[in-house]
Formats: C-alpha cells, structure tokens, sequence
C-alpha cells in the first residue's frame, strides 16, 4: 500500500466508529464511550445495525471469557485498534489484566488527543498515564497506546517489549477487519511472530470471507469503489481455510463461525429484543 492507500484504509476506523455509533444509539449494544469518538452520527441500516451487534457481541462476549478464565494476570493486544474503546468498558472487570492498543500514528493520535479533551474519558483514564511520542502515544502500566505499522511489525515489537509486554504472560490478540487489508505475507508474518514467541496466546479475527458468492462480489466492488482491496480475502476465503491457517502452524485448535450462525446461537430472549428494534428482511444471504 502506498501512502494515499493508507489513508484510505486509516478511513475504516471512522467508518467502524460510525457503525458502532448507530447500534449503540439505537439500543443494539451497551457502549456509552463510543459517541465520543464519532463527530458526525449517521443511522446505518438495519443490516449493519444487526451485523454490528453480532460482532460486538461476539468479541465481548470472548474477550470477557479470556479474562475470567485467566488464573494470573493476562494481556489483550489489539492490532489495528483504531478507535475502539475496550479499554472504557473493561473498568469494570474485577481481573488484572493490560491492554496494549496499536495502529498508525495518525491514528492514535487523534485517539489520544480525544480521550485527553474528553472528561467522561479521561477521568477514567489511570493516574500514571502519560502523553508520549509527540502525543501519538499514550503510556500506563495497565493500559498503552503504541503508534506502529503492522506491515513493519518487527518495529512494533521492540515498542511493546518497552511498555512492559511479557511473552509468558496468557495474552489474546484482537483484529477486526485488520489482517484481511493486509498482504498475506505481512499478516502471515504476524501470526508467525505469536506462534514462536508466546507461551500461552489465542487470536480472536473478525474478518471477510468468500469473496466468490454474490454477496462477496458485491462487497468488493464496492470497496473497490472506495479505493480499498481486502488484500488476505483470496489467501483465507473460507471458514475452513481460516482455520487450516493456525493448524498449518501448530496451533492446538481453532474455530471459525460465521456472523449467520452466531445469530442463530444467541438467546431467544436476546434475538426477541433485537427483533423489536427495526424491521429488517431476512439476512441470512448477507452474513
């Protein structure tokens, strides 16, 4: 990617924000810090809404297991967090546990910048933070924003090893939406990374698949549209190929759903309550 396509691709963070955004004020999902870091509300359609929901749900629903499950001090690493805002809604997990957040500087920047203009943000913000790196960073014990390129992510290690990361420490990775725009070799490079150097590490991905259905073709065009390319889409296409990805490196297990199934898992109470939110068709062809 060059630099006009890094920009375009530091785009989808404000996109995901606004997408959030819309579920969170329409009831989808409980996240008060989002708002925050949106400018210009939007109201997404109900297919969005509903797909939001899912994948907030799903990463939450995950990221608190591994916390409640972790018998000593855990770490999370976002890769490519942009403006997500896990580490407002861990506070009230009762666990230790470190955030480190990583994404372009321009990125960060603005993020930082945000959560320090911000009262509701700040004050909830730990007593030993500090501004750095020309405020593209901001730095804690228990919660770093890095600045750093994923595609050099031999540069973003030495920055995580100075913010106190520990490779023995039970650790789960994150990456929504991130990997896919990604050329192979560098996400591949990445997972590789995870797999020789830590002891005790899962990675939770929410990414794209089957790029050859019409739905997929549809989702490309588009994004083509926008000068965006999902680089990994046609390395990793399904849910099977997703998963052989870790085998194929040893990993102990891995389990790949897609957004349709998670759905249909959920409680019948919970998908009532989504239901009476907004009318939408059925979107199973979508998922």
């Amino acid at each position: 990617m060059n630099s006009s396509s890094d920009v375009i691709v530091q785009g989808t963070s404000n996109d995901a924000a606004v997408s959030r955004e819309s579920a969170a004020r329409l009831g989808y999902i409980d996240d008060p810090f989002i708002r925050y870091f949106v400018k210009r509300p939007q109201r997404r359609a109900p297919l969005i809404n509903r797909g939001t929901h899912s994948r907030f749900d799903g990463m939450q629903r995950i990221i608190r297991q591994f916390i409640n499950r972790s018998s000593s001090p855990c770490q999370i690493v976002s890769l490519g967090a942009g403006m997500d805002t896990l580490y407002f809604l861990l506070q009230q997990q009762q666990q230790l546990w470190r955030l480190f957040e990583i994404d372009f500087a321009e990125i960060t920047a603005k993020k930082a910048a945000t959560v320090y203009k911000t009262p509701a943000l700040r004050s909830l913000l730990p007593q030993d933070m500090v501004v750095a790196n020309g405020g593209t960073e901001l730095h804690s014990h228990e919660y770093s924003l890095i600045s750093g390129d994923l595609r050099e992510f031999a540069n973003v290690v030495p920055k995580l090893m100075a913010r106190g990361f520990d490779c023995s420490q039970p650790t789960l990775f994150l990456s929504e939406c991130v990997l896919i725009y990604l050329d192979p070799k560098h996400s591949d490079q990445i997972i590789s990374w995870i797999t020789e150097n830590m002891k005790h590490a899962g990675i939770l991905t929410y990414e794209q698949i089957l790029p050859h259905d019409r739905f997929g073709q549809m989702m490309i065009e588009n994004l083509r549209t926008r000068g965006l390319e999902l680089r990994g889409l046609h390395a990793y296409p399904t849910l099977q190929s997703t998963s052989q990805r870790f085998l194929d490196r040893g990993w102990h297990s891995a389990v790949a759903v897609d957004l349709a199934t998670f759905h249909e898992s959920l409680p019948e109470n919970e998908q009532s309550r989504l239901a009476k939110i907004e009318f939408m068709d059925e979107w199973e062809d979508p998922i």
